[in-house]
């Protein structure tokens, strides 16, 4: 597996584990949340297109799937990190 799949996935994996849990908290305190389901749903159903057609040859298309919701979740990380780190006066 190439390195820039790995991460890919890696960060869309970390992007369910998160959505997982939210979907989870909100079914516990009976709050109704189906579009967070649905949306959580088709998200790990892309993902794991991407991964069988990774390892079914088509690493190039299975590659670019990875990268299309990837490229977000990692912004938002990143300004989610500098807001940890720099802790910004919100007044």
């Amino acid at each position: 597996m190439s390195g820039h799949y790995i991460l890919a996935l890696s960060v869309n994996v970390i992007g369910l584990i998160v959505a997982l849990y939210f979907v989870i908290t909100d079914s516990i305190n009976s709050t109704s949340n189906g579009s967070l389901s649905l949306i959580t749903l088709i998200f790990c159903t892309w993902v794991g297109i991407s991964y069988y057609l990774y390892h079914h040859g088509h690493q190039s298309i299975a590659s670019i799937m990875a990268w299309i919701p990837a490229v977000p979740l990692l912004g938002y990380g990143f300004f989610i990190l500098l807001f940890l780190i720099l802790k910004p006066d919100m007044r």
